[in-house]
């Protein structure tokens, strides 16, 4: 198993920079724009979900499990 912890801050640097590559891929690469709104859409609900938190506990603890 294995865990990352991100802060808000970092979370919402990941959104940024994805917002920023989806944007970049123009007209040209509409399923690739779609796969980056995605990706930009899932970091928003783990925001969302970490602002529900008090602000000294405002980390999110992602984990990859295996079987």
């Amino acid at each position: 198993m294995t865990t990352i912890s991100l802060t808000s801050g970092e979370i919402m640097d990941i959104i940024s920079l994805i917002e920023h590559k989806a944007n970049n891929c123009g007209d040209e690469k509409p399923h690739l724009a779609a796969y980056y709104s995605n990706l930009q859409d899932q970091f928003q609900q783990i925001l969302d979900k970490v602002y529900e938190f008090q602000p000294e506990y405002r980390v999110a603890h992602l984990v990859l499990a295996c079987n």
